[in-house]
C-alpha cells in the first residue's frame, strides 16, 4: 500500500490531541474524556486501515512482526526509563513515588501495564492484545462481519467490569477500541469516501461529528460512567468521518507534509518521552511562577502541548535514525 498523506496528517493530529490531554491543566471529567477519544483511539483506526489480512502468510509470522513492532519498543523504552526512575526520577516526583515498591514497576511490565514508569505505553499493551485477537477473526470472517463480532465484544464489557483478569495486557481496552480498529479495517472502501466532495456529505459528516462530541461530553455527566465509558468508542466512530475528511482536505490542498510523515512514523517515540517533557515543562513553570499558574489556563496548556510535539520532533528523529533497534526496526 502506498503512503497516503493523509493517513499522517490523522496521526499527526491524533498524537497532538495525546500531548495536548496530557498538558496542564486538566480540565472536568467531560471534557477531558472528549479530548482523550480524539488522541489516542484515533491511533487504533489508523491502525486497522493500515491492516492487510492478504499481506499475512499466516498467524505465527504475523506474530512476529508483530513482536518486534510493538514489543521490541515496548521493552527498550521500559528499560530505559525504569532505570532512570530508579536513578533519578522517584526522588524528583517526591515522596508518594518513593514510597512505590521498586518491583512494582517490573511486575506491571509483565502485565502489561507500566502504569508507574511508562503510562502511555498501555497504548502499546492494548495495541498488540487487540490485533492479537482481531487476527484470527478477520481470518475467518469476511465483509462486515468482523466489526459484528468487535462491536460485540466491545459491549461484553457492560457485563463484564471490574474484573482484574481485564487489565492484563490492557485486554479491557483491547476490547473497548476493537471496534474503531475494525471499523478503520473492514470499512476501508467507505473510509476511502470520507471527503468533502459534495456538499451532503460534508453536512452529514458535521452532524454526526456533532453526535458523537456530543455524546462524549454529556454521557460521563448524565449517565453511568461504565455505560459512557464503553459507548465511547462508538461516539468516536461518529467522528471519524469528519476527522478524515478535514485531514483528506489537508492532502489535496497542501500536499505531503514531511513534518506531520516524521511525526507519524516516529509515533512510538513521541508517546514514550511526551510525558516526561510535560512533567519538566510543568516543574519549571511552577517554579518560575507558582503551581496556580498552571490551573485553568487554556491557552497554557495549548502553548505547552505545542513546546512539547516542537521539542520532541527532533529527538525522536534522532531515535529513529541512530537507535532504530529501540523500535524494532533494522538500521537504514
Amino acid at each position: 500500500m502506498n503512503r497516503k498523506a493523509w493517513l499522517d496528517y490523522i496521526k499527526f493530529i491524533a498524537m497532538f490531541m495525546v500531548v495536548l490531554y496530557h498538558s496542564p491543566s486538566r480540565y472536568d471529567t467531560a471534557h477531558e474524556v472528549a479530548l482523550f477519544n480524539m488522541g489516542a483511539p484515533v491511533f487504533f483506526f489508523a491502525a486497522g486501515y493500515l491492516f492487510n489480512i492478504a499481506k499475512q502468510k499466516d498467524f505465527f509470522t504475523f506474530l512476529r512482526h508483530r513482536m518486534s513492532r510493538i514489543l521490541v519498543p515496548y521493552a527498550t523504552f521500559f528499560v530505559v526509563f525504569y532505570a532512570l526512575w530508579l536513578a533519578v526520577g522517584r526522588r524528583m516526583a517526591g515522596p508518594e513515588e518513593m514510597a512505590i515498591d521498586p518491583v512494582t514497576p517490573l511486575w506491571q511490565f509483565v502485565q502489561g501495564t507500566p502504569d508507574v514508569v511508562l503510562g502511555p505505553f498501555w497504548f502499546l499493551a492494548a495495541l498488540f492484545t487487540l490485533q492479537v485477537i482481531y487476527y484470527p477473526i478477520r481470518r475467518f470472517l469476511s465483509g462486515y462481519w468482523p466489526l459484528a463480532v468487535a462491536l460485540l465484544l466491545n459491549l461484553s464489557l457492560l457485563v463484564m467490569p471490574d474484573m482484574p483478569w481485564l487489565r492484563y495486557w490492557n485486554l479491557d481496552k483491547a476490547l473497548l477500541y476493537m471496534p474503531i480498529y475494525a471499523v478503520g479495517n473492514c470499512c476501508r472502501p467507505l473510509v476511502d469516501r470520507f471527503d468533502f466532495s459534495t456538499a451532503g456529505r460534508s453536512l452529514l459528516w458535521i452532524l454526526l461529528a456533532a453526535v458523537g462530541l456530543g455524546f462524549l461530553i454529556v454521557a460521563p455527566l448524565n449517565i453511568d460512567r461504565g455505560v459512557a465509558y464503553v459507548l465511547a468508542p462508538e461516539a468516536v466512530i461518529l467522528v471519524l468521518p469528519l476527522y478524515t475528511a478535514v485531514c483528506k482536505w489537508c492532502e489535496k490542498h497542501h500536499g505531503t507534509s514531511r513534518i506531520a510523515q516524521n511525526v507519524a512514523i516516529t509515533s512510538i517515540t513521541y508517546l514514550a518521552l511526551q510525558n516526561y517533557l510535560i512533567g519538566i515543562i510543568k516543574m519549571l513553570v511552577a517554579k518560575a511562577a507558582g503551581p496556580a499558574f498552571l490551573d485553568d489556563n487554556i491557552i497554557l496548556k495549548v502553548f505547552i502541548a505545542v513546546i512539547v510535539m516542537a521539542v520532541l520532533y527532533p529527538l525522536a528523529l534522532l531515535v529513529e535514525r541512530y537507535l532504530p533497534w529501540m523500535l524494532g526496526k533494522k538500521a537504514r
